[in-house]
């Protein structure tokens, strides 16, 4: 399994639960991809997904864990602060990166190694990472990595040649987060507005209405630049960010938020796919190599995501 995010965990868990032995590897020291965690200020912030929501595979997936999410008791709002219908917000007092730990308990992750070849080896594949260590021989291959890694792996081998160009033609668009405490006079009344103002910010989500600390009166809040801004500023000082994303917090938050007590942004470089492949082109039947996550998903979102791990896994326990 070459990458430790939703989908490959899932397949991963499917097939230990076949009966089959699976080494996960991950070239980060975290785990769940976009479902990502880190601690500021003497609290919690997810910096990727801001939540979970509360129907489709994935909630029924996490309710069934040790450690259930938690249903948000503040509002969604749209851009015109009125309360959206649908799912309600689900999260983690201790960060949504709970919900990939839990899923990766008893299965064997190596982190910190980057899968970098493929070689065939008789009937096996033998992997090898950056720095030209041999990783070992296996009988099937999963990759759940951005279609572009995926691409450039999957081009090591000269029979997967075309799968590597079908998806190394898969534009990703990229994500600039920003978070910062804010001493606000008051919490605001909902957890997350989408589209805010003129729409430079795609989501303003507020980290405390979580059941996480907002230490010494310092809200925790996170604002997602929309897709377009993103790429503009993806490059840019973490200062030029600001400038842009200030303006709107003071929009929504008042004029207090104008000096945060701190700040930093966070850059994704594979946010979200711009176009698919359809699942059964990107993997021909009886392939050992399958490709699952998000650029071979039926549709945007994480419950798509963690269907193509699940069809990966029962596609491997096929050959």
């Amino acid at each position: 399994m070459i990458g430790a995010g939703l989908s490959g965990l899932v397949a991963a868990r499917d097939l230990v639960a076949s009966g089959l032995e699976v080494t996960i590897f991950e070239k980060s020291r975290g785990l769940g991809g976009r479902i990502a965690t880190r601690r500021v200020d003497s609290t919690v912030i997810d910096h990727g997904v801001p939540a979970l929501w509360s129907s489709g595979p994935l909630a029924e997936l996490a309710a069934g864990l040790d450690e259930a999410p938690l249903e948000i008791s503040l509002p969604v709002g749209d851009s015109s602060g009125a309360p959206s219908s649908g799912p309600r917000p689900l999260a983690y007092p201790g960060g949504l990166t709970r919900l990939p730990k839990q899923l990766a308990e008893g299965l064997d992750v190596r982190r910190l190694v980057r899968v970098s070849v493929m070689r065939a080896s008789g009937d096996a594949i033998e992997l090898g990472d950056e720095q030209g260590n041999g990783q070992g021989a296996f009988d099937g291959v999963v990759i759940s990595a951005p279609a572009p890694q995926a691409a450039d792996l999957l081009a090591t081998l000269d029979s997967e040649r075309a799968r590597a160009g079908m998806l190394g033609a898969i534009a990703y668009e990229p994500a600039v987060i920003y978070i910062a405490g804010l001493v606000l006079p008051a919490h605001p009344p909902w957890f997350g507005v989408r589209g805010l103002g003129d729409g430079a910010l795609s989501w303003l989500g507020v980290e405390s209405a979580k059941g996480r600390p907002a230490p010494g009166g310092r809200v925790p809040v996170t604002a997602h630049l929309n897709a377009t801004l993103s790429a503009e500023l993806f490059d840019a000082t973490d200062a030029e960010i600001a400038e842009v994303v200030r303006p709107r917090l003071v929009e929504a938050l008042g004029q207090a938020a104008s000096d945060p007590a701190w700040s930093q942004v966070k850059r994704w470089r594979y946010s979200v796919p711009t176009s698919r492949v359809p699942f059964v082109d990107a993997n021909p039947a009886g392939s050992a190599i399958v490709v699952c996550g998000d650029a071979v998903a039926d549709e945007p979102g994480l419950d798509a995501v963690l269907e193509s791990g699940r069809r990966a896994a029962q596609r491997i326990a096929a050959t």
